[in-house]
């Protein structure tokens, strides 16, 4: 497996290499971070271009001292701060892409989507309306990814992996990531907020992960 996805690197190396948008997604603890660290240090190893990022960035509250004030329940506000945030971010990921470089996101736009919209769907008469407006809204701060990862991490499993941690807090409750993950899905469904997406089962050993999601990226 390594050798091909090798030889499909000295093949991009021939050519004139663009940039690429990579975003990570899935619920919290699904190994969307450790697997976009696997991915930036095998591209990296490889002598390509690559850049690690992630959202909501350092910079989200900006010495503000506003989410420390916040719950769950201000979603209005947080969206505005991650959208806040995510302008900021844009422009340095805009940079990254003219500089030809392969940028790797662990959170972007369908996050937004899927957490702040909970607590938004039930203003919404249907899903459609629903999905219509999020999408509108969140596409006015959203650069169009190459290629989404998506870990197909659901509720259960989540639960499953973190039954002895005691009293989980409200954005780890059950109904709440069921809310979340179905989010997740329908808007993969609909094909909403990037070009391409890739489903990797939260099942899945990290090395087959890793290698399905690189042999992946490399096809582009």
């Amino acid at each position: 497996m390594s050798n091909i996805i090798n030889a499909i690197i000295m093949e991009i190396h021939r050519n004139i290499m663009k940039g690429k948008f990579i975003v990570l997604e899935g619920i919290d603890k699904s190994g969307k971070t450790t697997l976009s660290q696997s991915l930036f240090s095998r591209i990296g190893a490889m002598n390509m271009d690559v850049v690690l990022t992630h959202e909501p960035t350092e910079h989200i509250d900006d010495g503000l001292g506003i989410l420390d004030k916040l719950d769950r329940d201000d979603y209005f506000i947080l969206t505005a701060m991650f959208l806040r945030d995510r302008i900021a971010h844009n422009r340095m990921i805009e940079d990254d892409l003219k500089r030809n470089r392969i940028v790797i996101c662990d959170r972007y736009s369908l996050s937004t989507m899927a957490y702040q919209g909970v607590f938004f769907r039930q203003r919404f008469e249907n899903d459609d309306r629903f999905y219509q407006w999020m999408e509108s809204t969140l596409s006015i701060s959203h650069i169009q990814p190459d290629l989404t990862i998506f870990i197909d991490f659901d509720a259960e499993m989540f639960m499953n992996r973190n039954t002895s941690h005691g009293k989980l807090k409200m954005f780890e409750k059950e109904e709440y990531l069921r809310s979340v993950y179905a989010i997740y899905m329908q808007s993969i469904e609909r094909k909403i907020l990037s070009r391409e997406f890739l489903i990797i089962p939260g099942n899945m050993s990290r090395e087959d992960m890793e290698e399905t999601a690189l042999r992946k990226i490399m096809e582009l």
